[in-house]
């Protein structure tokens, strides 16, 4: 039963990340295919008030998507956290039935964040990273979000256009700030809320210098 069970698991995580590429790209695609329109209308004769306004609708539509891409793949995130955390488990029921098998088990037998830093696709990371907010950053869902805020930027920076440079500027910057903040918010508080429900049944324990150690029966938690 828990080999189907992991089975299942590595089907829906495999699933999970498909669709976490498939959504990027689509948002990507349109922001590329938003810029060479914006190319093809300042060489088409467009007055500048109308081309303002179309860019100004356009950048709306790629912002709408953005947020939504942002926001499928922090569920996808969700997803993944649970799947991985359901294997570790299922490795780790393994490992007691079988301990002679367990040096050969390269990936975590525990299920706390530790373990969840160093499973499939993470990395494989010895601890949860120090600069959270770099480590955000550079992951699939924060580069989305990056994007996303200058998208908004650029929204604002049209709206403020008829004011003048400094107030473009100003609108753009704020823009910016404020929708890469509230994406990062959302984030934060979307994974902290999964989390609380993944209570650890097998924390990984530390050797005494502070790193993470064997598991049970001497298995490595991770490569």
């Amino acid at each position: 039963m828990l080999t189907t069970e992991y089975t299942v698991l590595m089907s829906a995580l495999s699933a999970a990340w498909s669709a976490s590429l498939t959504r990027t790209s689509l948002f990507l695609g349109v922001l590329s295919a938003a810029g060479v329109a914006f190319g093809f209308a300042s060489v088409g004769g467009l007055d500048s008030t109308t081309a303002l306004v179309v860019a100004f609708l356009v950048l709306l539509l790629v912002l709408f998507l953005g947020i939504a891409t942002f926001v499928r793949l922090v569920e996808v995130q969700r997803e993944s956290m649970v799947y991985v955390t359901g294997m570790n488990r299922i490795r780790r029921f393994m490992q007691e039935a079988a301990p002679a098998a367990g040096p050969y088990l390269v990936l975590p037998v525990s299920d706390d964040e530790t373990a969840l830093y160093r499973s499939i696709g993470t990395g494989m990371r010895g601890r949860p990273p120090r600069l959270r907010l770099l480590h955000l950053t550079v992951q699939t869902q924060g580069i989305v979000g990056v994007v996303t805020a200058v998208v908004a930027g650029g929204c604002g920076g049209l709206a403020g256009a008829a004011g003048g440079g400094v107030v473009a500027w100003s609108l753009a910057s704020l823009a910016f700030l404020v929708t890469l903040v509230l994406l990062y918010v959302y984030w934060h508080r979307s994974l902290a809320d999964i989390r609380a429900t993944l209570a650890p049944h097998y924390p990984t324990p530390d050797e005494p210098h502070g790193r993470p150690s064997a598991g049970v029966s001497g298995t490595p938690t991770a490569p």
